[in-house]
């Protein structure tokens, strides 16, 4: 992480002389609901996943251990009090006691530099603080306490999410507090004044700065598969008979399929008929289906898929330069022009909408927290499968949350042992060479202590073994040993 706002936390904690000059360690949290049957009833669970911001963003998206799972949040249900408004205040309330009761053991080393040592060896005062928060949008409406709809980072008004308007703070809401009543702020301002967010709980922490941009759930799926492709489709529909929009479609889906084999392109033989589409989908249509509508659109259609790309290719950038969030800005700015289109013809009735608007926010966002590809709800999808969903697999499905983080405490204490052993040199080679070393060792020795004078058959003298290499112990001489040495039988298995 290498935007302003490492800059400006490293800064608060220099001002203070028992915190000055330790290391600072950005805590990057991310949780996401995830289903891991449907036939089986419908098994949902809350994972919540913990990083650190001191690893290249390269690090954090592989598949290994910078991304860990810590948590198993509660997800309370109830039929009957599914509506009750007290059921839902003590589930978002439950939600932000919980990740504070989680992060308790933290607190105090958040002020007071604790020593832990580093994986180089050396020593070091460490600091820790909450830092950006990996969310989807209706997540980040419960993280941030605002009504569906508004905005978590600034208070511009659902009806005009575009207007110009100032970003949220915890002071704000406070203030707020003191002036308004609870109804008030929640018809004027969107905040949900009776939950209190965890980030109180903690020092140098405010939700509303912390929320991170998110490239899959705003962009990819959110903006080009839930709103631009969505539209394309309506506007065939809206500007031709229904039969000449199916069949617009079919060829539109004919072409998708008819993609040439290349490489880092995907073909939908079956075009967009998919029944859940993943990011992964999202992503190789986005390469192809600028192609697929030209000449079935007007220009202003396709250029309004350009800039949105041109914004989106640009954002998943790993490095982003002051030149290149110019370009970005620039791209978003096109983007605003030509999707006036789909208002002109009745497509769209409002552009407030919060996955588009969180566009505006991107340049800000990149110049706090950096490439926002490192901080994208990409990497805690993925760890869903190794975290949850083989770990359920692999359980007998009653109770199996226990059954779950068992697995997922043995999958990290190989990943440890692993790690040590790699580092002791113990996972080079295999057995069979590490049988062949021992006995060009040995060879190399009998050859030592004979001075490389040749002997007559018959007359052979045993090498003596040199004693880190002795098979059978003093203690063991006494009795008869028939079998093959230990040696011989990993040479054998070999």
């Amino acid at each position: 992480m290498s935007g302003d706002w490492v800059w400006d936390q490293v800064d608060i904690i220099g001002r203070d002389p028992e915190t000055y000059g330790s290391t600072f360690i950005p805590i990057i949290l991310g949780s996401d609901k995830t289903t891991v049957s449907v036939a089986m009833g419908n098994h949902e669970y809350y994972p919540m996943y913990m990083s650190i911001g001191n690893v290249r963003n390269s690090v954090r998206r592989a598949h290994g251990d910078a991304l860990v799972l810590i948590a198993f949040l509660a997800t309370p249900k109830s039929g009957e009090h599914a509506s009750d408004p007290m059921f839902q205040k003590f589930r978002r309330q439950l939600f932000h006691t919980s990740i504070s009761t989680i992060f308790t053991s933290l607190k105090l080393a958040m002020t007071k530099p604790e020593v832990v040592r580093f994986g180089d060896g050396f020593y070091r005062h460490m600091i820790y603080s909450l830092g950006p928060y990996i969310a989807d949008y209706e997540e980040q409406a419960l993280l941030t306490c605002i009504v569906r709809c508004w905005c978590p980072r600034c208070l511009a008004h659902r009806s005009n999410l575009d207007a110009d308007a100032l970003c949220r703070c915890k002071e704000f809401t406070e203030a707020l507090f003191e002036e308004r009543t609870l109804a008030e702020i929640w018809d004027e301002y969107g905040i949900v004044g009776d939950i209190v967010p965890f980030t109180n709980d903690f020092p140098r922490a405010d939700i509303h700065k912390l929320i991170s941009p998110d490239l899959l759930h705003q962009l990819i799926k959110g903006v080009f598969k839930d709103h631009l492709v969505d539209w394309v489709e309506k506007y065939l529909r809206i500007t031709h008979s229904k039969q000449e929009a199916e069949r617009i479609m079919d060829d539109i889906d004919c072409r998708i399929a008819a993609i040439a084999s290349f490489s880092g392109l995907r073909r939908f033989l079956q075009g967009r008929g998919f029944k859940q589409w993943t990011g992964d989908d999202s992503k190789a249509l986005m390469k192809v289906y600028i192609a697929a509508i030209e000449g079935h659109v007007p220009c202003d259609i396709v250029r309004t898929f350009r800039t949105f790309l041109e914004f989106c290719y640009i954002a998943r950038r790993n490095v982003i330069t002051e030149s290149v969030l110019e370009e970005l800005n620039d791209a978003l700015q096109w983007f605003y022009h030509y999707r006036e289109f789909f208002k002109t013809v009745e497509v769209a009735t409002t552009f407030s909408l919060p996955r588009q608007h969180s566009m505006k926010h991107y340049v800000e966002l990149i110049w706090q927290f950096g490439a926002p590809n490192g901080l994208c709800s990409s990497m805690t999808e993925n760890k869903h499968i190794r975290a949850v969903k083989k770990p359920y697999r692999w359980s007998n499905k009653y109770k199996a949350l226990g059954q779950m983080i068992l697995t997922n405490q043995r999958l990290d204490k190989l990943a440890a042992s692993r790690a040590d052993f790699t580092a002791h040199g113990m996972m080079n080679g295999t057995c069979l060479s590490a049988a062949l070393d021992v006995c060009a060792r040995l060879s190399s020795t009998n050859e030592h202590n004979t001075g490389g004078v040749s002997r007559e058959d018959g007359d052979e003298d045993k090498a003596e073994l040199p004693r880190s290499a002795s098979i059978v112990g003093d203690n063991d001489l006494a009795e008869a040993n028939d079998g093959p040495t230990s040696l011989s039988a990993h040479l054998e298995l070999a």
